[in-house]
């Protein structure tokens, strides 16, 4: 299984499993089926008021197909973009493969990053040549994760020795103080602190970091404790 190493903007490197070909497309079989039974629920709908309300049918005709294909672009486009943004760049069947969608830095991805990614998936690599890119690509990435500078990972299955609830007993407040971005990345941190190589001089940066931060908000002293648990 192929790996890669990212700095975040925090200056620690994570290492992460890259997602194969065969789990991508397993993952894209999965979701496809999902797309499929909802596009079918619309056309059993579609028989049923031709069948049994065939003066509707008539006199609504255009209107009944006209939505069916904005349905139907809806599902194909929007179906990734709301179950990354919502399931933290995963959707039904990355879940089920276990891989998420991230950016080139570790961070989550926006909507910016999944709309550009899905747009190519639905009007270039949907024709193989997303296929093609992940075989070969050194980072399995296709043609929507060049333009989106995303990768997909395989998401581990590790125990979390400590997590960022910790620090919620601290202060309930501190999550208040931590953006996105940092959050996700003391998640990682915590949750592949026994692998990180030099962890030493990790919690240094971290602890540089935090500092410099709180002591901008002045906040410093209240929140020393998180930075002496890093």
């Amino acid at each position: 299984m192929k790996k890669i190493k990212i700095t975040t903007p925090e200056n620690i490197e994570v290492e992460y499993n890259l997602a194969g070909l065969g789990s991508r497309t397993a993952a894209a079989v999965i979701d496809g089926l999902i797309q499929g039974i909802i596009m079918l629920m619309v056309v059993i709908a579609i028989i049923i008021i031709s069948a049994y309300s065939p003066d509707f049918w008539k006199k609504y005709y255009g209107w009944i197909i006209g939505v069916t294909i904005i349905i139907n672009s809806l599902v194909n486009y929007c179906y990734f973009i709301v179950m990354e943004l919502t399931m933290n760049g995963m959707t039904i069947g990355k879940k089920a493969m276990k891989l998420r969608t991230i950016r080139n830095n570790g961070q989550p991805i926006t909507l910016k990053h999944s709309a550009i990614r899905n747009l190519f998936r639905v009007f270039i690599d949907v024709f193989g040549i997303g296929t093609i890119l992940i075989f070969f690509s050194k980072e399995n990435k296709r043609l929507g994760d060049y333009a989106a500078s995303t990768i997909v990972i395989v998401e581990e299955n590790l125990t979390q020795p400590i997590g960022i609830e910790v620090f919620s007993d601290i202060n309930k407040n501190i999550r208040y103080y931590l953006t996105d971005e940092e959050y996700e990345t003391l998640k990682y941190y915590y949750m592949r602190k026994n692998k990180i190589e030099d962890i030493s001089k990790v919690q240094m940066k971290l602890k540089e970091y935090y500092t410099k931060k709180f002591k901008d908000l002045e906040i410093y002293d209240e929140y020393r404790n998180f930075i002496d648990a890093l």
